[in-house]
């Protein structure tokens, strides 16, 4: 960490948040060589990131007050009225954010109909015409006929391909998830009225996992510059998200496993009793049930961080590119531009997403009590 810190690289930290980023751009701009990947995968161990972002935060925003600097007084009575002119634009820069969130809830309402019309289309609840299915450039009848599966509706597996053609999404769903992603009838972001933030919502068919046809998460923004801080500000950011309760029919639920195991009990010589423990499983649908934000005066650690960081980057990762860009996602016909981006960081952000679940799976206790079962029929004999 240091050895690069030393090298005469620069990063503005506005500029690039996470050295995932900061790679991006190298890889983008250079070509690189073999000991310059070794460096980068080094680099790239997620210890060594933390503390590289750590060593950053630290060198390029100092809090250093303007008494400090060796300056003269006039001087420094003059940088002081500048930072008080940074202020003032820093705060405008906020309410330019709160404008462009009102910009997006009316343009939500616009988008509206034309993802309604999508939604109809993929669930087979209408047929799209024939004008409707003539990409620009070609002519109408100009696809070739196919007459197989013609009593197919709408669009099978739409969003569970979208699933396994997106990296970040693909790391997230499990085997045990695609029966259940394969009723997910849509996914649909809306915008509160009166505060910054977003809602996802889940629309699912009738399915035998559970009750619900809806399930949201709710992510809160704010866009206030610190006055006492002003450097850190850098436009809205997400200071928490809420998910819901799943209503999980019967043995269905697929956040939680049973592992049975032996034990032996205590005053009984040589026998044994099968103890089962319920405990968390890899799932997508763990997506709901996020990481709680700790009270302001509490102290966060690396491991929570990086878990809420990533809650929040997929939920971002979701509104921005996933819902607006459907389509090209389920053919996978991304841009080369997003395409050349998500390949440089692909190893970041898949050790990220993977970690997800494990993390969820280490900062929550067993969910429940410890069950004995029927001890064997030859134990209970010899008792």
């Amino acid at each position: 960490v240091d050895c690069f810190l030393s090298s005469g690289i620069n990063a503005e930290y506005g500029e690039f948040q996470t050295f995932q980023h900061y790679f991006k751009q190298i890889n983008l701009r250079a070509k690189m060589t073999s000991e310059d990947i070794a460096n980068l995968n080094a680099i790239q161990d997620p210890n060594t990131l933390a503390a590289l972002q750590d060593k950053l935060g630290q060198m390029n925003i100092k809090r250093a007050d303007s008494d400090t600097l060796d300056l003269p007084v006039a001087i420094r009575k003059r940088v002081n009225a500048i930072k008080n002119i940074q202020l003032q634009t820093t705060k405008l820069e906020a309410e330019l954010y709160k404008e462009v969130h009102k910009l997006e809830i009316e343009y939500a309402k616009k988008y509206a109909p034309l993802y309604q019309r999508r939604m109809q289309i993929v669930n087979g609840e209408v047929e799209p015409s024939e004008s409707e299915c003539v990409m620009p450039g070609e002519e109408e009848n100009s696809t070739p006929q196919d007459n197989r599966e013609e009593s197919m509706k709408g669009i099978p597996g739409f969003w569970l391909t979208i699933f396994k053609n997106t990296e970040i999404l693909s790391e997230m769903c499990m085997p045990h998830d695609e029966p259940i992603l394969e009723a997910l009838q849509d996914i649909q972001v809306s915008f509160p009225e009166n505060t910054m933030g977003f809602v996802l919502e889940f629309i699912f068919s009738e399915n035998e996992y559970f009750e619900d046809r809806r399930l949201t998460k709710t992510y809160e923004m704010k866009s206030e510059p610190d006055d006492f801080d002003p450097v850190a500000f850098d436009g809205p950011e997400i200071v928490g998200s809420t998910g819901c309760t799943i209503n999980w029919k019967k043995g269905k639920n697929v956040t939680e496993k049973v592992v049975k195991k032996k034990q032996r009990m205590r005053g009984a010589k040589g026998q044994t009793r099968i103890i089962q423990k319920t405990i968390k499983e890899n799932s997508f649908f763990n997506f709901f049930a996020p990481p709680q934000m700790p009270a302001e005066d509490d102290m966060v650690d690396e491991e929570l961080e990086a878990l809420l960081t990533t809650d929040f980057e997929i939920g971002q990762y979701i509104r921005e590119r996933i819902i607006p860009k459907a389509v090209w996602y389920f053919t996978n016909e991304v841009t080369d531009i997003e395409s050349d981006l998500d390949d440089v960081d692909s190893e970041d952000d898949a050790s990220s997403t993977s970690d997800y679940d494990d993390d969820l799976e280490q900062n929550e206790n067993i969910v429940a009590n410890e069950t004995v079962t029927d001890v064997q029929k030859e134990e209970c004999k010899q008792q």
